[in-house]
């Protein structure tokens, strides 16, 4: 295998969370009294966990009877809520979880997505495999991506070299965390960050299907 570490993105990668994020969304939305939002429009103010949700919102609709604090504080009420609600992996991520553990590769999950809530949303949606780390994020403790600190922390822990480690992720905060870190990275198309619309990704590190991770994963 060319890679010993296989590092996912969580929501948009693995999981898909759109469901939930709007749930999330417009449960927040309707108590603040604001307006309701599709789920495209939701996964366009993805980025940056729940006080990245907060920040995209109010910088779309420039409301000015509510703060960020008071936006983020009601989102993070709902989002606690819903944090499973309607999701699942993508196709095929069942495959490739069983391809990296029948052939002895490590797993592991670097996201925005609040520490604990990954941790429960890993446990009731992925408990069938082991991860062998699962950072989430705790702006308190340490930085987000595309701060590659736990991507550091997490070859540190399983002493596994950089050129040894694939970053799997679906926005343009991955691709930045992977250069940052110095490690190779695919970005899937099936994720969030296509319908955000991203710019500026390299064509020849984005895959279609689980297939192609698997390809790369072997060297192929």
């Amino acid at each position: 295998m060319k890679y010993e570490l296989v590092i996912f993105d969580l929501d948009g990668t693995l999981m898909d969370t759109s469901k939930s994020i709007t749930k999330t969304v417009n449960s927040a939305m309707e108590e603040l009294g604001k307006k309701q939002y599709s789920i495209n429009e939701c996964v366009k103010f993805v980025g940056g966990g729940v006080s990245g949700l907060a920040r995209n919102i109010l910088g779309k609709e420039k409301y000015e009877d509510v703060t960020n604090e008071e936006m983020e504080k009601v989102i993070r009420k709902y989002y606690d809520i819903y944090f499973d609600y309607g999701v699942e992996p993508y196709e095929g991520i069942p495959d490739l979880l069983d391809f990296l553990e029948q052939n002895g590769v490590k797993k592991g999950i670097v996201t925005n997505k609040d520490h604990e809530t990954a941790l429960s949303a890993v446990n009731k949606k992925l408990s069938k495999w082991k991860f062998d780390g699962i950072f989430g994020s705790n702006e308190k403790e340490y930085p987000n991506k595309p701060n590659p600190y736990n991507v550091d922390k997490m070859a540190q822990n399983l002493n596994i070299l950089k050129e040894k480690i694939l970053f799997v992720g679906d926005m343009l905060v991955d691709v930045n965390t992977a250069k940052n870190a110095g490690i190779d990275i695919v970005y899937c198309k099936w994720g969030f960050g296509e319908v955000k619309g991203e710019n500026g990704i390299d064509e020849d590190v984005k895959v279609s299907d689980v297939q192609e991770i698997i390809e790369r994963i072997k060297g192929e």
